[in-house]
């Protein structure tokens, strides 16, 4: 009898559960459909949010829509990941619109020039459509984005509903189907290979392990942390896509949240967006998606978590570019798997979430289509008044090339990646006025030839600014709130809960400052300066105008110091080739120049011929100035190139430890740094389990 009530118990809560569940979304009642495009299900050959889709499916799905779509339909490849997939474009749109997209792509870009008569701008928002970016799956494991993409793609390139056909003819919709695809094949499969639909959190399917973690890019970076610097290739794909394509909106879609968020965005909104127009914006957009989902009975919110401060975040990156930056959050999907059990006991399904991202996508093209004119115009506005003076604001920005020019050179690609205009000075010059950004330096304003010069009233000023200023300012009522919660957590005792500040991570920054290069701020003019080419941002590599050896072939040695971003690069390429490498442990004068401790030095009569030529190959793919020495006597004190206190350095073999208790970000970090900027391929990545005793890292000679 015990037995029976107990199973009786069990399937009451089973039945509970399953009435709990929110009903299955329909995703095809905006029609009719055109019948030789085919569903992204029909595609599939299963359910959207049955399973995870994997990469290459998706790529079949759009390639079909393309092929029975054309006249709405293109497929523009912007760049591949670091594993090699292909980063795309779906581009949908009305007929006229498919057909002129190169013209309408050239007016856009004259609205972002900022210096077009009133007139001309009026003409051009009158008869050109507005382009709206939809990002998806930036964060690879928040998979209903991933899911969602296909479905909007199929009812933007199927229905012959007016809205659709109307929404269509007004807007140019870029769907960015994964700005991480790296880091959602990895979560996709994985999830396949555990997922049973069991909805407990606990449960295996919601537990990804270390290796697999597919929130992160193939190296392990957070990509909507990225924006600011550009260090993946991912986000400088989507960067220069960006540039390219010049979007007056653009809504990055994530997961996974308790309900899901959408504009306005919280406080702090970063300093140099201009407020009113871009709380209009938000809130316009906000109260359409409302509506979407105040007819669904979804639950929402606005305005509590999620800031627009941090210029590296998409959403904020977008909006100091000109467009409407907004970040998407659904409850579902991907970590919370097929199923998931609320803390209330209900249960919440991955189509659910696949289906509210599809509603907002919708809901916000239609409103930008509502109100494409007025936006187009608000756009040009953004960057017209970003040519204009700023009240006590410097003019302009002197980055100094300095001791290591490497690094001037990287900060330099970081803001040309963000759309900035950078020149370069032809000759020495001097300037009156000249003040360091950083407090405590000095300038006596001369100024060397190779100086960059960064106009801060350029059209894309604001993002100059937002990347450049030593500190970035916050609205006042919430600097005074959250000065207010720190004097309570402050009378708080040690055991009582602390109230949650309203910053949602990053506080501040400063390219400069990051970089450690000298910057000096003036409203002084600067003479002989040429723009630097835009094609510049997307490089690889070191300024190979850097690398160089002074003095041609050494007749004793070759000295760099080891304070360049390169010069770890070039030890360790030495090293690779089989030359003879040594390290001075002490200060040393020689040949007329001083070196500091930790010089490297390659000595010619240890080495083959070959050496020379390779010293000048070598140097100038690490960007490093590499100084020739003809003799190793010591002009002073008691330690030279010759000395005793300069010894060999060995071929370093490297292990990483790994694996569980060694954060991800972390060991991601030093796998880039050492594979990408340091050209370590060999490095050994060591589970931490794998350490038994001394004999288990003899092979090594460095751990990281």
């Amino acid at each position: 009898m015990r037995r029976f009530s107990i199973l009786a118990l069990l399937f009451l809560l089973l039945s509970t559960a399953v009435r709990a569940q929110e009903p299955a979304f329909d995703f095809t009642t905006r029609g009719p459909y055109t019948a030789a495009v085919p569903t992204p299900e029909s595609i599939l050959g299963y359910p959207i949010g049955s399973r995870q889709t994997v990469y290459a499916d998706m790529a079949r799905v759009m390639d079909q829509l393309a092929a029975a779509a054309p006249t709405r339909v293109r497929i523009v490849p912007y760049g591949r990941s670091a594993e090699g997939r292909e980063q795309r474009l779906i581009v949908l749109s009305a007929p006229e619109n498919i057909a002129k997209l190169d013209g309408i792509r050239a007016d856009l870009a004259r609205l972002a020039d900022g210096r077009l008569p009133a007139a001309t701008v009026a003409e051009i928002a009158r008869r050109t459509p507005a382009v709206a970016w939809l990002n998806y799956s930036i964060h690879g494991d928040e998979s209903a984005a991933f899911e969602a993409m296909m479905q909007v793609a199929y009812q933007l390139a199927a229905s012959t509903e007016p809205a659709t056909v109307e929404l269509l003819s007004g807007v140019v919709v870029l769907i960015n189907a994964s700005s991480n695809p790296d880091g959602h094949e990895r979560f996709a499969v994985w999830a396949n290979s555990v997922a049973t639909g069991n909805p407990d959190p606990a449960a295996l399917e919601h537990q990804q392990p270390w290796s697999i973690y597919g929130r992160f890019t193939h190296y392990r970076f957070d990509p909507n942390r990225d924006f600011l610097l550009g260090t993946q290739v991912e986000t400088r794909n989507v960067q220069r896509a960006v540039m390219d394509w010049h979007p007056q909106l653009f809504a990055d879609h994530h997961g996974e949240t308790t309900q899901f968020f959408f504009p306005p965005a919280a406080l702090p909104v970063n300093n140099h967006l201009p407020r009113a127009a871009t709380d209009r914006w938000l809130d316009t957009f906000g109260r359409a998606n409302a509506a979407a989902f105040d007819a669904q009975r979804w639950h929402y919110y606005v305005r509590d978590v999620f800031d627009l401060h941090y210029a590296g975040y998409t959403d904020s990156w977008s909006s100091l570019t000109g467009a409407t930056g907004m970040t998407y959050e659904t409850d579902g999907g991907g970590k919370r798997g097929l199923l998931w059990r609320r803390d209330d006991g209900t249960l919440l399904t991955f189509r659910s979430a696949i289906a509210k991202h599809f509603t907002a996508s919708l809901a916000t093209v239609a409103t930008l289509a509502a109100h494409r004119e007025a936006r187009l115009r608000d756009y040009a506005e953004f960057h017209r008044t970003a040519l204009d003076p700023v009240a006590g604001a410097a003019r302009r920005l002197i980055l100094l090339p300095g001791n290591d020019p490497t690094r001037a050179f990287d900060l330099v690609r970081a803001l040309l990646r963000s759309g900035v205009e950078v020149g370069r000075s032809r000759a020495p010059f001097t300037v009156r006025s000249a003040a360091p950004l950083i407090p405590g330096g000095t300038s006596d304003g001369r100024f060397p030839a190779g100086a960059y010069v960064v106009n801060l009233e350029q059209s894309n000023g604001r993002m100059a600014r937002a990347l450049l200023d030593l500190a970035a300012p916050l609205d006042e009522a919430f600097r005074q709130a959250e000065l207010a919660k720190a004097r309570r957590n402050g009378r708080r005792g040690a055991s009582q809960t602390e109230e949650d500040y309203g910053f949602y991570d990053i506080t501040s920054w400063s390219l400069p400052a990051l970089f450690g290069v000298d910057a000096v701020t003036t409203s002084a003019d600067v003479p002989s300066v040429d723009p630097l080419p835009v094609a510049l941002g997307w490089t690889n590599g070191p300024d190979s105008t850097v690398g160089h050896v002074l003095g041609g072939i050494a007749r004793s040695a070759y000295i760099y110091r080891p304070d360049a971003i390169g010069a770890s690069r070039l030890t360790y390429s030495l090293l690779s080739n089989g030359f003879k490498v040594a390290v001075a442990t002490r200060a040393l004068r020689t040949d007329g120049a001083s070196w500091p401790r930790g010089s490297v030095i390659v000595r010619v009569e240890r080495n083959p011929d070959s050496l020379h030529t390779a010293m000048v190959r070598l140097s100038r793919a690490a960007g490093v100035e590499v100084t020739a020495l003809n003799t190793v006597y010591a002009d002073d004190g008691d330690t030279g190139p010759g000395g005793e206190s300069v010894v060999s350095l060995k071929r370093p073999k490297i292990a990483v430890l790994a694996d569980d208790g060694v954060d991800l970000t972390s060991f991601g970090a030093t796998w880039w740094t050492l594979e990408t900027q340091l050209g370590v391929t060999d490095f050994t990545a060591l589970p931490a389990s794998a350490i038994r005793g001394e004999e288990a890292l003899e092979r090594f000679n460095v751990l990281v």
